[in-house]
């Protein structure tokens, strides 16, 4: 391997170490952004149910004004069993979305997780190599006398 080689090796790998930082930015940066995006819409979704919760609070104050002039006690407890299986079959539905949403964040960070792992490794490697191949270069230089920079 002449001196023109080995210095085209070297920039090839030069190369592909900065490609490397360059993606590993990139990964960053699409996670930031996602952060960003999620935080979004929990305060949309935050909004939303304000404005669901006064709605509701009018309603219900316009519901309890007219059954306390228009209709009995007894159509006011009717209705209250009512809000209340309602409500509890919600609470029953909501339990199992709950669950499954957790165990899909659960599986999804711990996926995740594993894949920064392997790119610190992937990483680790390279850097290795990086430095394996200087150090051949130098013993090179070393016996040989030549230099390829």
């Amino acid at each position: 391997m002449n001196k023109e080689e080995m210095k085209e090796k070297m920039d090839a790998l030069k190369e592909k170490m900065k490609d490397l930082g360059e993606k590993t930015k990139d990964g960053i940066d699409t996670a930031k952004i996602m952060g960003m995006y999620t935080k979004d819409k929990i305060d949309d979704a935050i909004e939303e149910t304000k404005s669901n919760v006064n709605a509701m609070k009018e309603n219900y104050r316009f519901f309890s004004e007219k059954a306390k002039g228009k209709a009995s006690s007894e159509l006011l407890k009717a209705q209250m069993n009512i809000d209340v299986a309602k409500k509890e079959l919600a609470e029953r539905k909501e339990a199992h979305d709950k669950a499954s949403l957790e165990k899909y964040i659960e599986d999804t960070t711990e996926y995740a997780s594993a894949c920064i792992e392997l790119s610190l490794l992937a990483a680790e490697e390279a850097k290795l190599a990086v430095l394996e191949a200087a150090a051949a270069q130098q013993e090179y230089d070393e016996k040989y006398g030549e230099e390829t920079e």
